[in-house]
């Protein structure tokens, strides 16, 4: 498995993989979540930036996972100490291939990302429900730091 930063060239992968991110989360919370296509613009936006990356996990030019990584800063606000960070914004992996170790690798490889760049720590966000994907993030060291909490009204 070569992990390594996407290409337009790997654009209908990437597409195929969001899909299944998006049933997937659709399957977690159908009520605030659907099944969706991801937008061709959004996905070659991101690999064309300079902030931001797609980690696709390849094997036999085919691509079994990505990583949606972003270089960001804490708010400006004077409450908040100054940090540049790395926001893992999107992780999926395919799932006839899950439980091969390909999550792991794309964490390793976000990780090396984010040092490369100088970034203090990786952050992302989980939905409450998706039980596999908190077990991996705490094996990979990630610890609760903030809850998102919601009131319907």
């Amino acid at each position: 498995m070569k992990i390594e930063a996407a290409s337009i060239n790997d654009l209908n992968d990437i597409k195929r993989l969001y899909e299944i991110l998006f049933l997937d989360m659709s399957r977690l919370q159908p009520e605030y979540c659907r099944a969706a296509s991801q937008e061709d613009g959004f996905i070659k936006a991101i690999i064309e930036s300079d902030k931001d990356d797609i980690l696709i996990a390849k094997e036999n030019h085919q691509v079994w996972g990505f990583a949606l990584v972003q270089q960001q800063n804490t708010p400006p606000f004077n409450c908040f100490v100054p940090h540049k960070y790395a926001y893992l914004m999107d992780i999926v992996v395919d799932p006839e291939q899950r439980g091969r170790g390909i999550g792991m690798q794309l964490i390793h490889a976000v990780r090396s990302w984010a040092q490369a760049r100088e970034l203090e720590y990786i952050e992302l966000g989980v939905l409450t429900q998706n039980e596999n994907a908190i077990q991996l993030y705490e094996r990979m060291e990630f610890v609760e730091c903030r809850k998102t909490m919601r009131m319907k009204i």
